[in-house]
């Protein structure tokens, strides 16, 4: 199975490199990403060029996918895991009276201080279509 896959990098308004790739060929790409060198970028460059942090992103074909960033300080540094995918919630309205299922086709799941190795595990949870994993650890 082929995910498409796309980089955000801190000076640029616009993803790169998006392209179809298979598991291994992502890990590869995984493991060539620079993440230090592009948050250095992003540490020195001046608050308004800075578009986004330095990420990886894959998604199917509905839209659903997982992103991994790099935030911090060159010293002190974390992973960020965002997982976006369709779920229903509940939501209250009427003063909390009324609770009710809320479709929401567009959730997003970020958790913050994750490791590199963290976000390489949901990128292939991702890819083996292990949902209820991914869930479990990033929902």
């Amino acid at each position: 199975m082929k995910l498409k896959y796309s980089e955000s990098h801190p000076l640029k308004s616009y993803l790169v490199n998006e392209q179809f790739l298979k598991k291994d060929e992502f890990i590869d790409k995984f493991n060539d990403f620079q993440w230090l060198e592009l948050l250095k970028l992003q540490l020195s460059a001046n608050e308004n060029q800075i578009h986004c942090s330095p990420s990886l992103n894959i998604e199917d074909d509905n839209g659903n996918g997982v992103s991994v960033s790099i935030v911090g300080e060159l010293d002190e540094y974390e992973f960020y895991v965002c997982y976006k995918r369709p779920i229903t919630r509940k939501r209250k309205k009427w003063l909390g009276l009324v609770e009710y299922d809320f479709y929401d086709k567009d959730f997003c799941s970020i958790i913050p201080e994750q490791t590199e190795k963290d976000g390489l595990d949901a990128f292939i949870l991702f890819y083996d279509e292990n949902y209820e994993e991914l869930e479990e650890k990033w929902g």
